[in-house]
């Protein structure tokens, strides 16, 4: 079978396209786990701090939320569909699916992958203020609660909030 220069449109483009775009965000989760784990080592760089927050403590707000269910309806229901549990090969974003993935990880990690993937169509195309709308809509959707302030683009801040379902106390280790 000749893929290369085929112009048949039956479908198989659309599921290569499916395949780069995951095979591009696993890539990317891949290389901010390694990051993290390189910034840990013996001879690495100083490490940044523990995260200080977690989702557990209000990190965005309910009218940043409700601008990220409209850009996410826009820009990803498409393919995570409306009630974000995924369809084929586009990843559930909520629930224990969501959880599984991204507990333990930063909300640095998780902007990192939405802005520079997404959408599948054309990654890297979501400003930086509505990839954070649209992960806020996410946190909401997974029933974290919201707070005063809004999440802001500023990578060291983003570095600092833990995706966590654990109380404070429970997600830091005991010594």
């Amino acid at each position: 079978m000749r893929l290369l220069g085929n112009r048949n449109h039956s479908g198989m483009g659309g599921r290569i396209w499916i395949v780069c775009g995951l095979v591009a965000a696993m890539c990317a989760f891949l290389a901010g786990a390694m990051r993290s784990a390189a910034g840990t080592s013996a001879g690495a760089p100083a490490a940044s701090p523990a995260p200080s927050k977690t989702t557990l403590d209000g990190v965005f707000t309910d009218a940043e939320a409700a601008r990220g269910k409209t850009a996410y309806n826009n820009a990803c229901s498409a393919c995570h569909m409306e009630d974000l549990s995924g369809s084929g090969q586009a990843l559930p974003l909520a629930g224990d699916a969501f959880m599984d993935i991204w507990e333990g990880q930063t909300m640095n990690d998780l902007m990192g992958l939405v802005q520079g993937t997404m959408p599948q169509d054309k990654p890297g195309s979501l400003p930086p203020d509505t990839a954070l709308d649209i992960i806020s809509y996410i946190l909401q959707q997974n029933k974290f609660p919201a707070g005063h302030d809004e999440l802001k683009n500023d990578p060291d801040a983003l570095k600092g909030i833990l995706i966590t379902k654990k109380a404070a106390s429970a997600a830091a280790p005991s010594k």
